[in-house]
This record gives C-alpha cells, structure tokens and sequence, in this order.
C-alpha cells in the first residue's frame, strides 16, 4: 500500500543534517536583514565548485542536480504529514524548476532562475561551493555566508561549505546543498519540522516545497521578509 502512494520513491533517509547561516556586511560584522540578489533580467548566478575533484563524480552530481534539475515532483501529503492520503504537493529536485515556477508573476526585484558554472578555480563567482571532508567544531553539515550591501538589501557574494564530504551519501549531499542554496537565495531558516528550510533536515522527502518558492517570490516581491511559512 504504502509504494502505491505518489512520490513513495522518493522518500530517503538522510539522518539528522544541520545547516548554519550568516550574513555580514562589507565590514565584516554580522547582521540580520532580509537580502535578495539584484541580478539584471535574463542574468544567471555564477557558481564555482572547489575541490569536487577530490571526490567521486557522483558527488559532483549530486552538487550540479540541486542547481540545475528542473523536474518537479508530486508526492502524497500523507507521506510527508502535512495532509490527508489522496491529496498530493509538487515539489522540486533543483532551484532551477522552482525558481521557475517562482518567476512566473512578475515580481519588484527579479528573480535570477539560471546558473552559470564556472570550471576556472581562478575565476570569480557570485556563490561558491567548497567540499570539504574536515568537521565543523560546532556539528554543522552545512554552512552559509553571504557578504551583503546591507544599505540596499543586496547580496554580493556567497559561500558554501559541505562537511564532512567523505561520509555523506548523495541523497545528503543533495539535501544539505539543497536548503544552503535556499540561503544563497536570500529565505532564512523554516520553524517547520517537514520543510526543507528546517535548521535540522528531518524530513525524509528533502525537496523544495511550495512554502520554499513562496517564500521566494515573497522576497523579491517587497516583503522585506526571508522567513519561510509552511500553510499546508
């Protein structure tokens, strides 16, 4: 009974990864405001990936899928607890398809909804990703820092980093860059168990849920707000 409900498949267990995220401004100090890029219409962000030559390509993939997939899914709301067996929610595997869907009303700031990969490890990027194996001292598999013009509410930069690469499976790769570019994008964390946006990803269907992409479109809309709000 329970393979027969949609989305059944892609329920996966990711154990109990956490994510940290700051933002500082130009002189270094950290604030809290609500930031969103201010990328011109059609621009995309640049992303560089370090040390991904370190490890296995499916690493790699698992890091570029989050990015660039645009293929949405349709899970059973039972499945994820936040409703009855029969109806369902779409969600996303990568930014790519849910920044889509965000974009679709025009908003007051654009929304960037394409990546650029940037293979020189010299050249400069608008988000950079650094693989790491070593620990974070404060448990954190995750960790986000965007360097902001807090005058304007713009993000200028932001950094990635994924710990602890060498223990994590793909499916934890995936999820844990998954919610830090949901930071790279301006939502901060989800007071939601079930999100994706959760400070603990807990659930055990780690996807950009329709609460993530409002929260998006809400940003770049004028809201003034990063918080994520999960209805269903």
């Amino acid at each position: 009974m329970f393979a027969e409900l949609a989305g059944a498949q892609y329920r996966v267990d990711v154990g109990d990864v956490n994510s940290g995220y700051v933002i500082q401004n130009l002189k270094g100090d950290t604030i809290d405001t609500w930031l969103s890029w201010r990328l011109g219409e059609g621009e995309a962000l640049s992303v560089k990936i370090i040390n991904a030559q370190n490890y296995p390509p499916a690493t790699l993939q698992a890091v570029l899928g989050t990015l660039q997939s645009d293929a949405p899914v349709i899970i059973d709301d039972s499945l994820t607890g936040i409703g009855k067996k029969g109806d369902t929610s779409e969600y996303y595997l990568g930014w790519s398809g849910a920044l889509a869907v965000a974009s679709v009303d025009v908003t007051d700031v654009y929304i960037p909804n394409s990546f650029e990969i940037i293979e020189s490890q010299t050249q400069e990027a608008d988000i950079t990703i650094t693989l790491v194996d070593e620990q974070n001292a404060d448990g954190y598999t995750g960790w986000t820092v965007s360097i902001a013009d807090d005058d304007v509410n713009q993000i200028l930069k932001s950094k990635v980093t994924i710990f602890n690469v060498d223990e994590l499976s793909y499916e934890q790769i995936s999820a844990i860059t998954r919610h830090e570019l949901g930071h790279v994008l301006g939502i901060a964390h989800s007071s939601d168990e079930k999100d994706l946006m959760h400070p603990v990803i807990k659930t055990p269907f780690p996807y950009i849920s329709g609460c993530d992409v409002s929260a998006i479109h809400s940003l770049y809309d004028g809201s003034k707000s990063s918080q994520v709000v999960c209805e269903k």
